[in-house]
Parts: C-alpha cells; sequence; structure tokens
C-alpha cells in the first residue's frame, strides 16, 4: 500500500509540474486543462440559478462542491498532522537530549554521529518527518484550487455581474471584512492545542495569515473575496473537526504510542560505530588496525647495522 501510495504521489506531482510550467494565465496548460472544465460548470450553475445574483451564487455553489468533496481528505490530513505532533510532544525529552548532544559535540565526527541520531529518533518511532503532512494530499489540491482561482477571475460576465448590489469585478471591503473574521477564527481553532514552546514560533506565522489574505482580497475582485469566505468557512470547519477529534487522538497517543529506541540507546550506538570505524573492521574477537597511508609509503629496508659490519668486515680483510 506503501509503495503504492509513493508512485501515485510521484505520478500527480510530475502531473503538477506539467501543468504549472506551462503557464499559469488564460493561455496556459493549467487554464486549458483544469480551469476550462470549471468555468463550463461554473457557466452551467449560473443558469440553472438564473437571475442578477446567478455568478455569485454559481461562485459559492462550486466552491462549496469542491471543498467538500476534499473535506476528508483534508480531515483525515489535520488528524496525521495531529497525531505526529502529539507523539513528537511525547518524545519531547528525547529530542532535547539530542539536540544537547549535537551542541556539546567536539568535534564533526561528533556532530555527525548525534545528528544521525536525531533521524534515527524519527525513524525507530514511526515518526514524519514531515509531520503528517500528506504530498500526495497537497498534490490533489493544488490544481484544483488554482483551477477553480483562474477560473472564477477570468469567468465569462464577470465584469458586469453583481452579488446583492456588490459588484464582483472590483474589490470589496465588506468581503475582506469577513475573509479577516473568518480565517482569524481558523487560526484561534489551530492555536487551541499547540504547546506554547511552539506557539512561540508558528504563531507569529498562524496569525499574518489572516491578514495577508484579507489584504489580497482587498486588492482583488469581489468575485475572489466571495471565493475565500467559502473557502475560509470550511477550513473553520476542518479545524474545529480537529479540535473535536483532539481529546481522543491524545488518549489513543497515551494508549498506544511506545517509544522503541530512546535518545540515549541511539547516542550510544552512534558513539560505539564511530568508535569501532575508528578502530577497524573487526572479525570475531580480533579488530584489525586500519592501514594507515603512511604504511603504504616505499620503505628503505637497508639495515645501517649489518651495512656497518659489512664494511668492518672489508676492512679487517684489506689490512690482513
Amino acid at each position: 500500500m506503501k509503495l503504492l501510495k509513493r508512485y501515485a504521489t510521484i505520478l500527480v506531482v510530475l502531473f503538477d509540474i506539467y501543468l504549472f510550467t506551462g503557464g499559469y494565465g488564460v493561455h496556459g496548460r493549467i487554464y486549458a486543462l483544469v480551469s476550462k472544465p470549471i468555468a463550463e460548470i461554473l457557466l452551467q450553475i449560473a443558469k440553472a440559478v438564473g437571475g442578477v445574483n446567478a455568478i455569485g451564487w454559481a461562485i459559492i455553489i462550486l466552491t462549496a462542491i469542491i471543498r467538500l468533496i476534499l473535506l476528508p481528505i483534508m480531515v483525515n490530513q489535520s488528524k496525521k498532522t495531529t497525531v505526529s505532533q502529539l507523539k513528537m510532544q511525547k518524545m519531547r525529552r528525547e529530542f532535547e537530549k539530542v539536540q544537547a548532544a549535537v551542541k556539546s559535540a567536539q568535534t564533526p565526527a561528533e556532530q555527525q554521529a548525534a545528528s544521525m541520531a536525531s533521524m534515527a529518533l524519527y525513524r525507530e518511532n514511526n515518526i514524519s518527518l514531515t509531520g503528517g503532512v500528506s504530498w500526495l494530499t497537497m498534490a490533489i489540491q493544488m490544481p484544483i484550487f488554482s483551477g477553480l482561482y483562474l477560473a472564477i477571475m477570468h469567468a465569462n460576465g464577470l465584469k458586469s455581474a453583481t452579488f446583492f448590489g456588490f459588484q464582483l469585478s472590483s474589490p470589496q471591503v465588506l468581503f475582506s471584512v469577513l475573509v479577516l473574521v473568518i480565517y482569524l477564527w481558523q487560526a484561534y481553532l489551530t492555536q487551541l492545542h499547540v504547546p506554547e514552546a511552539q506557539k512561540k514560533q508558528t504563531g507569529a506565522l498562524m496569525w499574518m495569515m489572516p491578514l495577508v489574505i484579507a489584504g489580497f482580497t482587498f486588492v482583488s475582485s469581489g468575485a475572489l473575496g466571495l471565493y475565500f469566505i467559502v473557502g475560509g468557512i470550511f477550513v473553520v470547519l476542518q479545524a474545529f473537526i480537529t479540535h473535536l477529534m483532539h481529546a481522543n487522538l491524545k488518549k489513543q497517543v497515551e494508549d498506544d504510542f511506545v517509544i522503541l529506541k530512546t535518545a540515549d540507546e541511539l547516542l550510544q550506538q552512534g558513539a560505539a560505530t564511530q568508535t569501532a570505524g575508528q578502530a577497524g573492521p573487526s572479525f570475531g574477537n580480533e579488530t584489525v588496525n586500519r592501514v594507515r597511508p603512511e604504511d603504504l609509503r616505499p620503505r628503505d629496508v637497508t639495515d645501517e647495522k649489518p651495512e656497518q659490519g659489512r664494511n668492518a668486515g672489508k676492512q679487517h680483510r684489506e689490512n690482513d
């Protein structure tokens, strides 16, 4: 199953690269292969809805449908990320020991051994190095959201479309304010279960993102404002579901997660490997000394004492 997922991830990522390297405008590959079909669906929904606000409702309905389809995938991704964070919290002391070993290393070899122990701590205890993030999930979402974004941005009839009196082709302050409130709520829910030490690192970024998104909608069109409002509602829903699952996930990690290899064991193992590497390979109970470069240089095998002996003998015979 893991091998199948790996191959699927590679294929989807390669397809994303093919799409995004073909240009991002109306003449690009992503617009031709993804945005055009979405734009056609958008127009069909607008025709079915009818009325003055048809384009606005079509944007809301289509964004909601796509978000609803992707919601289980997004929630599953949040679940994996939360489990990974809880495991790392449980192993906090082990990681601190490895970090202390890296800082106190006096030689490059010791520093390398401690760094390898840090990597092994993740691997031996089945903790994801990426924090539970699924590249397949991200690769699937990127072309869909980008295609929807382009379809809305270049939708037919958008220049003259309105939504309850709001011009969809120009920026709308009210939409930007709603986007800010929604994404601030999402940031609040996300930060509820983050450890205090980690909040100092990620907190500023989490609170900055709503300002960035709201600022973007303030200078873009009202149509994209609607897109981010609906998307933000589903992001809040995802964060709220994860918040409700947190207690059960924490209990699950407390009950099931067992530290298979401690930092002390891995550091000792790394030190033993380093010592064995310096001493040379071992066969049975004997250790073979490592050959030094100077041992391979040509040496003068002539012994001075025998040479003196021969000369002394020769002189003795001549005297006779």
